[in-house]
């Protein structure tokens, strides 16, 4: 059951700025308007209004736009309210003050928002992408959180629930009118359309895969032999001199990471030590085992070589890393005669060959690099919806009803056969959060921030 209370926060951050708003939720959002700013009667929903908020001393705090929304045609499917005032913290906290001496009580995080789902203005997949949009680092975890605030996975889900419930009611009718003349069950229609479902669950079970890559970012490591050109190829993806250029080999000994973008998709990328089996010193061989630990965790590796030198020696460690599915190779210093045949070293592998002191190496780099990231599915092709580990778990546990159902399906009466489709129906209910567990409602909003 929803909370009567009224709520407050700030909107936007406490520090110096042009503006600053304030959020308010709940009955006492009409008394505030009426209060603070003098106005009589109800006030004009929707509609920006110019006043000057006086706390209950009767001094003037500031000079500000307030907006009034009531109740359901608001975000929060309750009588709300928001204050525009200056961006001085001072201000700002004298108007909250106010406003928790005036009734209203401090939101804690996501709490706009988790009234706004139990107020039936949004189901759980769209008040989870709330905080994602939020928290979105990328064009791509930004497009992502837009699908799921749009309700299109809820669409799926409610469509996914009734086509279940169909295949129920058609069970049922032979249950319960088996002495009359009801249409004997095509077993064979009733198992594809099952089978249907079911793909599409594992369609979108399969997605949340690609969760981490969207959301959190894919993880690259430059790695090869020392004085190939790893610390200029960070330089020249970030577009600014970040990690130490040396002729001297051996110049980084711990890796370095930055973000910057591709493809829409946030990259983490590092930078390693030199791999060389001949390591002389303690802090170097500390160093190359850094870079294997760093390799071994990220999602693409970036091969860079010195074509102007022979070959390198690959270490058994290191192929056991790398292959065409995961790493690109780079090969650096083409201004310079080639010490070996380009084509013929790494078949198969996605690779690009540049001088790193040519300006258009940055773009030819990170062509290939979406490239790879595309082909071999690091991160979704097209239009794919990716959902989230919570929502995956539920779309398993439906899938396998579905398939237990199909199993059963002629050769035990409907009666057992139903339970195991209501059962998945469940499941696919929990993803909207049509259920009444505060524990799980807790956990998932209190990742938000307050004035959400």
């Amino acid at each position: 059951m929803t909370d009567k209370s009224t709520i407050a926060a700030f909107a936007t951050p406490l520090t110096e700025s042009a503006i600053c708003v304030l959020r308010v939720s709940g009955p006492l959002s009409a008394d505030v308007v009426r209060g603070a700013f003098r106005a009589d009667g109800v006030p004009e929903p929707r509609r920006c209004r110019h006043g000057f908020y006086r706390v209950l001393s009767g001094e003037t705090a500031d000079d500000c736009l307030y907006v009034f929304f009531e109740g359901a045609s608001s975000y929060t499917g309750e009588d709300s309210l928001e204050i525009y005032c200056h961006g001085n913290p001072f201000i700002a906290k004298k108007i909250f003050s106010d406003l928790v001496a005036r009734g209203c009580r401090e939101a804690l995080p996501g709490e706009f928002t988790r009234r706004a789902f139990l107020n039936g203005k949004m189901d759980l997949t769209q008040a989870e992408a709330v905080a994602d949009v939020i928290a979105a680092r990328s064009e791509a975890a930004l497009k992502a959180a837009r699908k799921l605030l749009a309700g299109t996975f809820g669409k799926l889900i409610s469509e996914w629930s009734a086509g279940i419930m169909n295949l129920i009611a058609e069970l049922e009718s032979q249950i319960d009118f088996s002495d009359e003349e009801v249409p004997e069950l095509n077993l064979e229609h009733f198992r594809k359309r099952l089978s249907e479902i079911v793909c599409r669950l594992k369609n979108a079970e399969n997605s949340a895969r690609y969760s981490a890559a969207v959301h959190d970012g894919i993880g690259a490591v430059i790695f090869g032999s020392p004085n190939a050109g790893k610390s200029s190829l960070m330089n020249a993806l970030l577009g600014e001199e970040r990690a130490l250029v040396s002729a001297e080999a051996g110049t980084t000994r711990d890796f370095i990471s930055e973000n910057f973008s591709a493809g829409g998709y946030r990259i983490r990328i590092s930078d390693t030590a030199g791999l060389r089996g001949n390591a002389e010193s303690e802090i170097e061989k500390a160093g190359i085992r850094r870079s294997m630990e760093c390799m071994s965790k990220a999602d693409i590796l970036i091969f860079v070589v010195d074509s102007s030198e022979r070959f390198p020696e690959i270490s058994e460690e290191t192929k056991a890393l790398m292959n065409p599915e995961n790493t690109l190779v780079v090969f650096n210093k083409t201004d310079l005669p080639p010490a070996f045949d380009r084509e013929a070293a790494l078949p198969g592998f996605e690779r690009v060959s540049v001088s790193l002191l040519d300006a258009s190496a940055r773009e030819t780099v990170t062509a290939a690099l979406v490239k790879l990231m595309k082909e071999k599915e690091i991160v979704p092709r097209g239009d794919v919806l990716v959902v989230s580990a919570r929502h995956a778990e539920f779309l398993r546990r439906a899938g396998e009803r579905l398939r237990e159902a199909g199993d059963k399906l002629g050769s035990v009466p409907p009666e057992f056969i139903v339970n195991d489709l209501r059962s998945a129906a469940e499941e696919l209910s929990e993803i909207l959060g049509r259920f009444d567990n505060e524990k799980v409602l807790d956990k998932i909003f209190s990742s938000f921030c307050i004035g959400k």
